[in-house]
């Protein structure tokens, strides 16, 4: 596919030369493109190629918004979609028509889910946190009649255009939109109209985003990508957010989505309001609660079933996943002064069966499987952050137990580098050299090693890269380049060409200069990987290919890393780290680590 930092060249080259109506654009906002979709096809080098017309598009059955999508018209089998475009011929037919339509907010079938253009962010953020959407853009040519219209969910028209190409190279045109007519749109539909050809390659919002500091931005960028992940009403959140609400939803996501509603709440930041982050506590907590554990443990994943909701099949209740929760929303309901749940909480943690857990070598065991019945033969051996949460779930469990030390003490099995900031995103003991009780390790010392390796990986195999040029970095652990498995990279293997981005939030806290930062998110956006509806999943180093998908569980990452960094690089209180201090339960667990001072606020 086409570099994305080259077509957003043109787009900004396109904006500069007028494009954008001065009456709409405020001196306190700036114009930033949101693709709706880049008609790219992604396949395996061994899948087979694409033979003729093509009505679904091999790579993703998603938008760029985590939307559905689909095919309208009686010509619609004469679309074909293929590597960097879509195709429709009806030169030779004079009396048919074909196009696409594409989901602005959820899926097309969920009408109560639209998108209001005078407030493109979820509806809960506030006010001035809030882009507007002023244009639409389309990439396209051909010879003939494109028709664009933007749909209510009951297929009223808001608003329309009709642009006609005289055999024309596609090339990107944009369109200014009355916003203010555009507060309940559902669909934004292209048309080729009779006897047409026309190309298709993308297509585009245009969002006037307001104009905070970078790191502010970033912030709540990340956290919007998060909450549209989110169901207010069940209290989870799906894995990702082109799935359906409950049909795989994920609970350490939905644990980090409480703990950063919770910060995005705090007087100093102000992206929610408090009451809405106590109703995210409370309807979350109560629908946990609700769940069937297995020796104390929650599942990985669950989905809704007709008693309500359960262990998704063929899934693990998972020791880790379990801590990521548990902990996260201990700390939440400290922010917020719902003591009640935080006891609740840390009664849940002390029903596990801790014992029951261990494996022969005296670690704990990943968790069990779906029925609750076999403990997985796999342990927390290795060394990282993942391990040291999951140590201290053990603590919070039963006091005073003992804990397995690691394996490869300072060392993050492969080079992944999520491994070493994950521990950060909750607590503030693990940025200090003094050695920790249980391993030895130099916590501080060792992330800035990771992030060196990370930040030198590419500049020393592939030196002319846009990843080595632009310093961009993230051999870390999410979905693989095609969308369909998981995949774990590092610094330790050889050959890595895929980089997931949420790494270079995570790790704001260990670069030493705040400036650093804020280049690299000028960067990731300026290269089209860090658009308004929040980081793609991930990129190749030479910057070919890019997975435009809304992952939860990076998403809670990035809201966490870039509040952490916010809070750091304003002088602001972290209150999440002030709550992990003030919580006797943790204070104790802590201790396996670190000699403890009593709990502060107490």
């Amino acid at each position: 596919m086409r570099q994305p930092f080259v077509l957003l060249s043109s787009i900004l080259l396109l904006v500069n030369g007028g494009v954008l109506p001065a009456e709409e654009h405020g001196a306190g906002h700036r114009l930033v493109w949101q693709p709706v979709q880049q008609y790219f096809i992604r396949r395996q080098s061994d899948a087979v190629p694409p033979q003729g017309s093509r009505r679904l598009n091999s790579f993703t059955s998603y938008t760029h918004l985590g939307t559905d999508f689909g095919f309208h018209g009686p010509a619609e089998h004469e679309i074909e979609w293929v590597e960097d475009k879509v195709v429709v011929h009806l030169g030779q037919q004079p009396d048919v028509w074909a196009g696409m339509w594409h989901s602005l907010a959820g899926q097309a079938r969920e009408v109560h889910e639209v998108l209001d253009f005078t407030r493109a962010y979820p509806p809960q953020i506030s006010e001035a946190c809030q882009p507007r959407i002023t244009q639409l853009m389309v990439d396209a040519g051909g010879r003939g009649n494109l028709k664009l219209e933007i749909k209510n969910a009951t297929g009223e028209i808001l608003w329309e255009r009709t642009v006609t190409y005289f055999d024309e190279q596609a090339h990107p045109h944009a369109h200014p939109l009355p916003s203010r007519n555009l507060r309940d749109a559902k669909l934004v539909v292209w048309t080729a109209e009779p006897g047409s050809e026309i190309t298709m390659r993308g297509l585009y919002l245009g969002l006037e985003v307001p104009r905070v500091e970078r790191d502010r931005q970033a912030f709540t960028t990340s956290y919007a990508k998060l909450l549209r992940n989110h169901c207010t009403t069940t209290g989870f959140t799906r894995d990702r957010a082109h799935l359906d609400a409950g049909a795989f939803d994920s609970i350490a996501a939905t644990g980090l989505m409480v703990l950063s509603t919770a910060a995005a709440s705090q007087k100093e930041i102000g992206v929610v309001s408090p009451d809405f982050a106590r109703e995210t506590l409370r309807t979350t907590h109560a629908a946990v609660g609700r769940l069937k554990r297995a020796r104390g443990l929650l599942p990985h994943f669950v989905r809704r079933d007709e008693t309500g909701f359960s262990i998704h099949p063929h899934t693990e209740h998972s020791t880790v996943d379990t801590a990521i929760y548990a902990q996260c929303v201990l700390l939440a309901a400290r922010m917020l002064g719902e003591v009640a749940i935080e006891d609740e909480v840390i009664a849940m943690i002390r029903q596990i069966d801790i014992d029951g857990l261990r494996l022969p070598s005296g670690h704990l065991s990943h968790g069990l499987d779906a029925e609750g019945q076999t403990v997985l033969p796999h342990g927390w051996r290795d060394w990282g952050g993942e391990t040291a949460l999951v140590a201290l779930l053990q603590r919070i469990a039963r006091p005073g137990c003992t804990v397995a030390a690691s394996d490869h003490p300072g060392h993050a099995w492969q080079g992944t580098a999520f491994i070493t900031e994950i521990q950060s995103l909750l607590h503030p003991d693990f940025a200090s050299d003094a050695p920790d009780k249980l391993d030895g390790v130099q916590w501080l010392s060792a992330r800035r090693v990771m992030l060196g390796a990370q930040r030198s990986y590419f500049t020393r195999a592939m030196p002319g890269s846009l990843a080595a040029r632009l310093g961009l970095h993230g051999l870390s652990a999410g979905e693989n380049e095609f969308g369909n498995a998981y995949f774990v990279g590092g610094v330790d293997l050889p050959g890595q060409t895929l980089i997931h981005p949420h790494y270079m939030l995570m790790c704001g806290l260990v670069v030493e200069k705040p400036a650093e930062v804020l280049q690299s998110l000028e960067r990731l956006e300026k290269a089209g990987f860090m658009p308004p509806w929040g980081l793609v999943e991930n990129f190749t180093a030479d910057g070919k290919s890019y997975l435009p998908m809304n992952g939860a569980l990076n998403a809670g990452f990035e809201a966490l890393g870039s509040y952490h960094f916010l809070a750091k690089n304003r002088g602001i209180p972290d209150r999440i780290y002030e709550a992990s201090l003030q919580s006797p339960a943790i204070r104790e667990a802590m201790s396996v680590f670190y000699p403890q001072a009593p709990a502060s606020g107490e």
